[in-house]
């Protein structure tokens, strides 16, 4: 009997949505290389992260902090509803070194994971640089109904806002892995199939900085700009222009109006970068420009520079 065109569909490509996150840390840990990346990408974590903001808000350390607030941010509802996306953050980075080792068996993927932790390390590092010039803040309601939220502030001084490292981090995993997916070891639609997965992801995460007011809309344009440096040649500006075109294209809270006022202003933030960036080595120069900018508008004074 002739099977039916439904039987002879192949089945679905399992979403890296679906994997666990934690065979990585049965993993990474105990293999000596990795060990060594990891090491080196958890020390910058504490000192680059944790430490430097707790060691500002307990007045350790003295860094001039500036809201960088912006009136569009009102236009987007504070969602509570959205913290499960915000939060999901870590395990977005974490499932595809998963997928990878159950794809490719741990000795052929180790490399990529490695790879992606030295990636990430420079990211925190390099937001470092703007940090320790000057820490930057939004106006985050006081909203503790909920334990994520009691969490988020419990171990979130919300001092680092510029470069958003969140949205810094999702494209750095949307556009690595994307590039992985590129080898032979995938198929095309295996390729197309989970790029598109993880570009989707990182929207989300992206517009949830906003939606739970971890973020303003002039903390994403530094985070791509930063990702130009971190990730060279396999980000581009077009692609940057893609993610800020795409987001909130499905909400139904804001009008079509906010929704170009909003993205209007972050293309802006982001070609004032590239545009005051275009001669300069160091991808900071212009972000410290725009924050000194910024401090002025609302009568504070910044150093010249703190390195």
């Amino acid at each position: 009997m002739a099977k039916s065109s439904a039987e002879k569909k192949e089945p679905a490509l399992r979403p890296i949505d679906s994997y666990g996150a934690f065979l990585p840390y049965l993993i990474i840990p105990f293999r000596l290389k990795s060990a060594k990346v990891l090491f080196r990408f958890l020390r910058t974590v504490v000192r680059d992260f944790f430490w430097l903001q707790f060691s500002v808000k307990w007045r350790f350390k003295t860094i001039p902090v500036l809201d960088v607030s912006h009136p569009l941010d009102e236009l987007i509802p504070f969602t509570p509803d959205k913290v499960k996306i915000y939060l999901n953050f870590t395990n977005f980075w974490i499932r595809p070194m998963t997928f990878l080792f159950r794809r490719l068996g741990v000795k052929k993927a180790l490399p990529y994971c490695i790879e992606y932790l030295s990636l990430i390390e420079t990211a925190y590092a390099n937001a470092a640089k703007v940090y320790r010039f000057c820490m930057t803040t939004t106006q985050r309601p006081d909203y503790k109904t909920d334990a994520a939220f009691k969490m988020i502030h419990a171990f979130d001084p919300h001092l680092l806002c510029v470069p958003s490292l969140h949205v810094a981090i999702v494209i750095l995993a949307s556009v690595y892995y994307a590039d992985v997916f590129k080898n032979d070891d995938f198929t095309e639609e295996e390729r197309k199939t989970y790029t598109a997965e993880l570009r989707e992801g990182a929207r989300r995460i992206i517009e949830s900085v906003l939606y739970v007011k971890q973020h303003s809309v002039n903390c994403i344009p530094a985070a791509m700009y930063m990702m130009l440096y971190v990730l060279k040649n396999r980000f581009t500006i077009s692609a940057g222009i893609d993610i800020i075109n795409s987001l909130f294209a499905d909400d139904e809270t804001l009008s079509d109006s906010d929704k170009k006022k909003i993205s209007a202003h972050i293309h802006f933030m982001f070609e004032r970068l590239l545009l005051e960036g275009a001669n300069e080595n160091d991808w900071t120069v212009p972000v410290k420009r725009w924050l000194k900018s910024y401090a002025h508008s609302k009568n504070i004074v910044l150093p010249l520079d703190r390195r």
